[in-house]
């Protein structure tokens, strides 16, 4: 049921981001109940009391303490919603995806920036201003996204203006999946492993040429 629900979610005219995080969450441990999940994403966006986005980034990451899981990075429940709303901690996407649904629900626009080996918020209006989820909500400009950029791939990767363009909803999910992927194929679990390929195999802008891999993973539950 739970693969079934992640494809009703990605397939819709319009995905909404929570919904397919937490069906996502869902498929690879257990059952959840998403109106619950989604309340208290409600719950959480109730309580903030400055609609902007700098308030958004004080409240979740100064007020309530969400941080990024320094200890236990690699923890596939990092990138489970509804876990990093319960301990508050996480990595870059999952606490991007957490402050980009609260602040929706106040009626602030932000979106995803995918650099390459990090994650980012900025705003969807206005001049770009970037946030960094992983650190706190520190607010940065373009400059010192740059900065980052060069830091966290130590030189490795050449710059490309577009890294700062935001990220489709699709994109994120897909990102998602793939940080996932590759965790239960270092821990060599076969389990999650499948059923991750089994979620990106319902994603339609997903390449052709990954149909092979795709269709090998599912056989261990086919």
């Amino acid at each position: 049921m739970s693969i079934a629900r992640f494809a009703q979610v990605v397939n819709a005219s319009e995905i909404n981001l929570d919904e397919a995080c937490l069906a996502m969450s869902s498929a690879i441990q257990r059952p959840l109940d998403e109106i619950e999940w989604l309340a208290a994403l409600d719950m959480l966006a109730g309580d903030c009391p400055t609609p902007t986005p700098e308030g958004v980034a004080r409240y979740l990451f100064g007020e309530l303490g969400f941080r990024g899981n320094t200890d236990a990075y690699f923890d596939w429940r990092n990138s489970c919603l509804d876990r990093v709303i319960d301990t508050r901690v996480g990595i870059p996407i999952s606490l991007s995806v957490l402050m980009i649904e609260v602040a929706r629900r106040v009626g602030v626009n932000l979106v995803g920036v995918g650099l390459p080996a990090h994650f980012l918020v900025r705003t969807a209006e206005g001049p770009a201003r970037f946030f960094d989820p992983f650190a706190g909500g520190t607010e940065l400009d373009a400059a010192e996204t740059r900065e980052l950029f060069e830091r966290v791939t130590r030189g490795q990767v050449p710059w490309k203006d577009s890294y700062l363009d935001p990220t489709p909803v699709e994109h994120v999910v897909v990102r998602m999946l793939n940080n996932l992927r590759s965790i239960f194929h270092g821990h060599s679990d076969d389990v999650k492993l499948g059923l991750v390929m089994q979620m990106r195999s319902k994603i339609p802008a997903l390449a052709e040429a990954e149909r092979d891999e795709i269709e090998w993973a599912t056989a261990v539950f086919n």
